[in-house]
């Protein structure tokens, strides 16, 4: 991400979401929640299993911490980042996102077309299992009604 779009306000880092119990950072894509990224984190307000923090780095919108991990200097890296409201990657990420949603629905469409053709030739279920496959892993993301 080009790093120019960042407002440096601060917000991402305000208002991080966790899922403790499952051990998931639902802030850049969706990744586990690492021991030294949990010492960083102050809990500031709880909805169902997700809880959201502070990281207790951040002053006056920037970060004050000297080592920073990885999550915090590639952010977003995922086109599934959680966006804070005023974001400046926010068109950045819609696009990426987008792109991807449409390579989504082109696979689904191409799996109703091989699946016609299953009953013909057996070896079209590999790539409906590849196609499949791909789509599995945006789930997460609400792949299901794209």
């Amino acid at each position: 991400m080009n790093k120019d779009f960042c407002h440096k306000c601060g917000e991402c880092c305000k208002n991080i979401p966790v899922d403790f119990d499952n051990r998931l950072i639902c802030f850049d894509g969706i990744q586990p929640l690492t021991s030294e990224f949990e010492q960083m984190l102050i809990p500031v307000n709880k909805t169902k299993n997700i809880t959201f923090c502070s990281c207790k780095y951040i002053e006056n919108g920037l970060c004050t911490n000297l080592n920073k991990p990885k999550i915090c200097i590639d952010y977003p890296s995922s086109p599934f980042a959680y966006l804070p409201d005023g974001c400046g990657f926010y068109g950045e990420i819609f696009i990426k996102q987008e792109n991807i949603k449409q390579k989504i629905r082109k696979l689904k469409e191409e799996i109703i077309h091989y699946e016609a053709l299953v009953s013909k030739d057996k070896s079209v279920q590999k790539i409906i299992d590849h196609h499949q496959a791909i789509i599995d892993k945006y789930k997460p993301y609400g792949a299901d009604n794209w």
